[in-house]
């Protein structure tokens, strides 16, 4: 099979010669694991001999160079200055003091047209043959939470609904514009729409489920429905401990669930296997906290035939971490160790 092929049979539930892999990581992670194999370049290391069955292509940013501030912090596209390792942290809160939907609505939202949405030639070329992941990562709920700071924003969900519901539609509009940009100047090539929002703490969702359903849950179900719309199958990631709106995910289509932090209370993966296992494909699950951080190798392939019996019981499961940016602190060893013991023990099943 193709990793394509591999990919969409593994999703829907079909037989496949061994369960597909993703890597997410880091670039200093990268550079580890291509130093702990011998690798001369990113593609040897993780296509060549682990075995990577997915390749991303999301929109590109054309336009104004972002603001760099001497002490190193960056502010983004949505005004937003960030400090810190890796994507870093909100520094500020453009819309902290909003108070009417007009206030919101005057704000300077990012503008689609500084995005280039078309897939070259070159980059086709590159991925044939794998599940292609595109168009956006479509962040909207920590861009809507940013943008008027957290604690403000969920106190607002009550008592200025308002205004909230206002600021989660202009970031959803952004992604939503720049996603149909994307579908349309690469018909038929997207296979696998994955986007991500954190909507889970490690013991429960952030909101209430209610107020999850009232403001975002609409939303979420546009994004799937345009991804199937443009054929391509939909996946969300979403740290955190989410059992709660899983029947809201399955019952607006959701093809894909990512990372399943088997860490969190409540995402024990026997439990979220026998109760929504006919019903959803799921992603990731291999330990990252404390297993791939912490573990032996040998722990860390005991660890990974465990996930796979489980998740990938039925063949409806994507090998991968239990989180999508594996840092560099995880030794490249043990990121090595889970792909090999995947594709060897998942062969044939």
């Amino acid at each position: 099979m193709t990793s394509k092929e591999r990919a969409l049979a593994a999703i829907k539930g079909n037989k496949t010669d061994r369960l597909p892999m993703w890597y997410g990581g880091a670039p200093e992670t990268t550079h580890n694991i291509m130093e702990f194999l011998g690798a001369k370049s990113e593609k040897e290391a993780l296509y060549d001999i682990l075995g990577m069955d997915f390749k991303t292509i999301r929109p590109k940013y054309i336009g104004v160079p972002f603001k760099k501030y001497e002490d190193g912090t960056v502010e983004n596209e949505w005004g937003i200055r960030r400090g810190g390792l890796h994507y870093g942290q909100a520094l500020n809160h453009p819309l902290e003091e909003a108070q009417t939907i007009q206030d919101v609505e005057k704000y300077k939202f990012p503008d689609p047209d500084e995005w280039d949405v078309v897939i070259t030639k070159e980059e086709l070329e590159d991925a044939r043959g794998y599940c292609l992941i595109g168009a956006t990562w479509a962040p909207f709920f920590h861009d809507s939470t940013e943008l008027m700071g957290m604690e403000q924003f969920f106190v607002n969900m009550y008592v200025n609904p308002g205004v909230v519901e206002a600021i989660i539609r202009k970031c959803f509009e952004f992604y939503y514009e720049l996603n149909r940009r994307t579908y349309e100047a690469n018909p038929g090539v997207i296979d696998f729409y994955f986007f991500g929002n954190d909507f889970g703490s490690m013991r429960a969702l952030l909101m209430s489920p209610e107020m999850w359903r009232k403001f975002y849950k609409p939303y979420v179900a546009k994004l799937i429905e345009q991804a199937h719309e443009n054929g391509a199958v939909a996946g969300l990631h979403s740290c955190g401990d989410i059992h709660e709106i899983l029947p809201d995910l399955i019952d607006i289509g959701l093809d894909v669930i990512n990372p399943i932090q088997v860490s969190c209370q409540h995402m024990d993966p026997l439990v979220l296997k026998r109760e929504y296992g006919k019903h959803i494909a799921f992603f990731g699950g291999i330990d990252e906290n404390e297993i791939l951080l912490n573990g032996t190798e040998a722990q860390v392939r005991a660890e990974t035939r465990r996930i796979i019996d489980i998740l990938g019981s039925d063949g409806r499961y994507i090998v991968a971490a239990s989180h999508d940016y594996l840092l560099p602190e995880v030794p490249a060893r043990n990121i090595v160790a889970m792909y090999d013991e995947a594709r060897k023990y998942s062969s044939g099943r």
